[in-house]
């Protein structure tokens, strides 16, 4: 058959190599890791409004706004609300939601034995609100995205994540030459759903370039961090974020031989605004041993910093400031540490555009989240879809074909995948099993015994990693925990508790540590048990030491708290 001259011949498109590999990597990344990739980005994108599920499910979440104009609290207050709450408890850092006008302060509050329950409080009157549940959904999802259930390992593989994520994101750009040309072109809805789904695919794809490169390109930093230079196998090239500064041993000579009294929160904060009045308060974590400063986090209105950019340590004692680390002091390493968090979590607006600013720009995050989720699925559609028309088989060979352990689209990363939901649902069900209520381990108490103007008891229980039923085991670990009764325990400067017939640390003396009604000590005791004494040393802040000692043998079985 002869070719009239006025026919037009045309080449297929030929795709360069470079084009061919780009594709290979973008089908294959896509494909291969498919559940888990989607599993972290769809519970990134739920992350987004997690903090406001909690507070739509939750009432303990929920505020009740005061008439406008009404500001909040001075956060010293809250402090002081929640110690005189909990007077003698563990009170960790607490969260001050200074930017959320919705959202209430938080802090866990840590119980003997190390139980713990995590309240919220009105951060305009400084009143409990309640306790807040130990799994909410904001904590489920955080987990879920952050780990996938499994600690440190599922961090590792979630960090892989923004690695995968950049391998797509550049090669759909080399696949797609001229992109730009098609970021207002209208998908065709009229040309069946193969057709539909490649023009929205496309299309959400472009307009998501930006959030696209920020969440794969700071993920990609994480896992150059978690787990490269963790493990060693790359340089670490972060330096230690700082850490607040310790009261010195000559301020506490300093004080004096009278007891001396802590500062009310209140009133250490007016100092740090006093000193840093363009500060916003968003934290503060108190003292839980007498060395340990009383620290004010807040932000200073800087752009592209964590919200506890800036620490400041005071003395609670004497109100005197003893170190300050201010974000204008950090490293560009540091400044780095800090930026990829808050990009990766959409925290662009300057944190003084104020709340709706900040809603907005969640909307704008969620609803990119959610289209990344689409190419996702869309993705892996399009793959099924190819396989399904390149292989012409029937009944058992097509239910060998996608069966046999190297066969199907994903191939042998199906068993990946696989692997992945099994280890998510696991870790979600050991997590469970962790938060249950454990049958307690029999404890033993000394009674009350006289040291100078101290009375003192213990009670100890099997240390960590320790299931004995009795807590007295040769080479065993001890946790013991004294109780001074007489509202005393802040007269004594130093408190040891030690063994008789020990090595080491637990011979010589062991600090107690903690405040006054979670207080404790760990010991190990000496192989051979007979004749051995537990012995207390408080010493108070004249110098006056006092001792007392009991036979380990003493102990009367109780019941566990």
């Amino acid at each position: 058959m002869s070719l009239s001259k006025n026919t037009i011949q045309t080449k297929p498109r030929v795709k360069g190599p470079a084009v061919r590999i780009a594709s290979a990597i973008h089908s294959a990344a896509g494909l291969w890791f498919f559940i888990l990739l989607s599993l972290v980005l769809f519970s990134g994108t739920l992350a987004v409004f997690a903090p406001e599920m909690d507070q739509l499910i939750y009432p303990e979440m929920r505020l009740s706004l005061p008439q406008k104009g009404v500001g909040k609290i001075n956060p010293g207050a809250i402090y002081d609300a929640v110690t005189q709450a909990y007077p003698g408890m563990g009170i960790t850092y607490i969260d001050m939601a200074a930017h959320d006008r919705y959202a209430p302060a938080k802090t866990t509050i840590i119980f003997p034995d190390n139980k713990r329950r995590t309240v919220s409080i009105d951060p305009y009157t400084a009143k409990i609100i309640g306790e807040i549940p130990d799994m909410t959904v904001h904590s489920f999802i955080a987990r879920m995205h952050a780990v996938l259930f499994q600690g440190l390992f599922g961090f590792y593989v979630v960090n892989f994540c923004g690695v995968l994520l950049l391998a797509i994101t550049i090669s759909g750009l080399i696949i797609y030459k001229r992109f730009w040309k098609s970021l207002f072109k209208i998908p065709r809805f009229k040309r069946g759903t193969r057709i539909l789904l490649g023009d929205l695919h496309r299309l959400i794809g472009l307009w998501s370039i930006g959030f696209l490169l920020i969440i794969s390109l700071t993920g990609s930093w994480y896992f150059y961090n978690f787990p490269l230079a963790h493990l060693g196998l790359v340089p670490n090239i972060i330096e230690t974020q700082p850490s607040p500064h310790n009261i010195s041993q000559a301020d506490l000579d300093a004080l004096g031989p009278q007891t001396p009294h802590r500062q009310s929160g209140a009133h250490l904060i007016s100092v740090v605004l006093s000193a840093y009045p363009d500060m916003t308060i968003t934290g503060i974590m108190p003292p839980m041993n007498l060395n340990m400063p009383f620290v004010v986090y807040g932000d200073r209105d800087e752009y592209l910093h964590g919200k506890d950019s800036n620490s400041i340590s005071i003395n609670p004692f004497t109100s005197e400031i003893i170190g300050a680390n201010l974000s204008e002091d950090l490293s560009l390493s540091q400044y780095a540490f800090q930026g990829m968090s808050q990009l990766h979590h959409g925290e662009l607006l300057p944190k003084n555009w104020g709340w709706p600013a900040q809603m907005i720009m969640k909307g704008i995050w969620f609803l990119c989240g959610l289209g990344t989720c689409f190419l996702s699925v869309s993705g892996l559609y399009f793959s099924l879809k190819r396989t399904r028309q390149s292989i012409k088989q029937l009944g058992w060979r097509k239910v060998w074909h996608w069966g046999k352990p190297w066969g199907g689209p994903m191939g042998l990363f199906k068993y990946i995948n696989v692997l992945v939901l099994v280890a998510l649902i696991a870790g979600y069900m050991h997590m469970v099993s962790m938060g249950q209520p454990k049958p307690a381990l029999p404890q033993q108490a000394f009674s009350s015994q006289q040291a100078g103007p101290f009375n003192v008891s213990l009670r100890i229980k099997a240390g960590p990693r320790n299931d004995a039923i009795n807590p007295i085991q040769p080479g065993g670990r001890l946790m013991v925990f004294p109780n001074i009764e007489g509202g005393l325990f802040e007269d004594a400067r130093t408190i040891l508790i030690g063994l008789t017939k020990a090595k080491g640390s637990s011979a010589r003396g062991v600090r107690v540590k903690g405040a006054e009604k979670i207080a404790f000590a760990p010991l190990r005791l000496p192989r051979q048990l007979e004749g051995v004494e537990i012995w207390i040393e408080l010493t108070q802040w004249d110098g006056t030491t006092s001792r007392t000692q009991w036979a380990l043998s003493s102990g009367k079985n109780i019941a566990p708290l």
